[in-house]
C-alpha cells in the first residue's frame, strides 16, 4: 500500500506532465494562429505585389501584344509558299517544331508557333527566375529577411504569399497570351476558320512550364544568401535545358535526352495539332505533361519550405 510521501512525488510528476502538454498544445496553437495571421496579411501582400509589378505589367503587355502580333504576321503569309519551303529543310531542323510538317502548313500549326517563340520562351524564364530568386535569397542579400523575420510573422506564411503572387502571374502570363491570340483571331482574316480553343491546351502548357520555373527557383533560392548566385546556377539550368532539348530533337539517335530536360513535356504545338481532329488525345497529353511539370513544382516548393524554415538567415553583409 503506497503512502502519502510516495503519492506526492507522482502527483507531481503527473502535475509536470499535465503541464507540458498543455503548454506544447499553447505553443501550437499559437504558432498556427501567428501562421494564419501572416499570411493574411495585407502588407505582406502589398509587399509582395508591389516588388513584382513593372516586370509583371510589362511581361503582360508583352505577351498580349505579341500574341495579337503573331496571328497577325500568319495572316499575311500564304500557306502554299510555306509548305514547300518547309519540306525542303532538313529533317533534324523540322524536328524541332515537334510536329509533323503538314500541320505546319495549316493555320492553327503556325499560330501554335508562337507559344514556342524565344519572345515567350525567355519571358516565361524572366518571370519565374526573377521571382524564385528574390523569395529568400533576395531578401537576404539586400539585408531585408532579417528586418521582416523580427516581426511577428510565420516563415512558412512569409514564403507562402511570395509563392502565390508568383504564381498568380504565371498565371495571368498564360493568361493574357490566350486573350492575346483570341484577340488577334477576331480582328483579321485568315485562309481558314480557326478556333480559339484549339489553343487553350497551349495555354495551360505554357502556365504549367512557367510554374515549374517559379517552384525550382525558390527551392534553389532556398539554399542561398547571394541572388546573383540563384540567377546565374538557374540561366546555366534553363540554357542548358534548352540546348539538351533542341539536341533530342535534331538528332534521332540523342532522342532519350529528351527524358532529362523539363522541355520534353512543353508541347504547345503537339497539344495544338491535335485539338484540331482529336481533342481527346490533346487533352490527356495535357493532363500527362501539365501534371509532371506542375507536380515537379510543387517539389520544389516543398523543397523551399522545408530548407526555408530550418536554416539560419545570416547577418547582411
Amino acid at each position: 500500500m503506497s503512502t502519502t510521501s510516495e503519492l506526492a512525488p507522482r502527483r507531481a510528476a503527473g502535475s509536470d506532465s499535465a503541464l507540458a502538454s498543455t503548454g506544447a498544445l499553447a505553443i501550437s496553437a499559437r504558432d498556427g494562429e501567428l501562421g494564419a495571421r501572416s499570411f493574411f496579411n495585407r502588407a505582406l501582400w502589398g509587399k509582395a505585389l508591389f516588388e513584382c509589378r513593372g516586370l509583371l505589367l510589362a511581361s503582360l503587355a508583352l505577351m498580349f501584344s505579341f500574341h495579337w502580333i503573331f496571328v497577325w504576321i500568319t495572316s499575311m503569309v500564304q500557306l502554299g509558299p510555306l509548305a514547300d519551303f518547309v519540306k525542303t529543310l532538313p529533317n533534324g531542323i523540322q524536328n524541332l517544331s515537334g510536329v509533323p510538317v503538314n500541320e505546319l502548313a495549316t493555320v492553327a500549326g503556325r499560330i501554335a508557333l508562337a507559344y514556342v517563340d524565344p519572345v515567350v520562351l525567355f519571358t516565361a524564364a524572366v518571370w519565374g527566375i526573377s521571382r524564385g530568386s528574390d523569395a529568400v535569397a533576395g531578401e537576404i542579400d539586400r539585408g531585408t529577411m532579417e528586418m521582416l523575420l523580427a516581426q511577428p510573422i510565420d516563415r512558412l506564411a512569409l514564403l507562402l504569399t511570395k509563392g502565390a503572387v508568383a504564381v498568380l502571374g504565371a498565371a495571368l502570363i498564360a493568361v493574357v497570351s490566350f486573350a492575346g491570340t483570341w484577340c488577334g483571331l477576331t480582328a483579321v482574316t485568315l485562309e481558314e476558320p480557326t478556333s480559339i480553343w484549339a489553343f487553350l491546351p497551349a495555354a495551360i502548357n505554357l502556365f504549367a512550364m512557367t510554374f515549374f520555373l517559379v517552384g525550382v527557383s525558390f527551392a534553389v533560392s532556398s539554399f542561398d544568401r547571394y541572388r546573383w548566385r540563384v540567377i546565374g546556377l538557374l540561366g546555366g539550368f534553363y540554357t542548358l535545358s534548352l540546348i539538351v532539348n533542341v539536341m533530342a530533337r535534331m538528332v534521332e539517335k540523342l532522342g532519350w535526352l529528351e527524358y532529362f530536360t523539363f522541355f520534353g513535356a512543353y508541347e504547345p504545338q503537339g497539344m495544338t495539332a491535335f485539338m484540331l481532329n482529336e481533342p481527346a488525345k490533346a487533352w490527356a497529353m495535357s493532363l500527362h505533361f501539365d501534371g509532371l511539370l506542375i507536380g515537379l513544382g510543387l517539389v520544389g516548393f516543398a523543397v523551399s519550405a522545408v530548407v526555408f524554415a530550418r536554416r539560419d538567415i545570416p547577418a547582411p553583409l
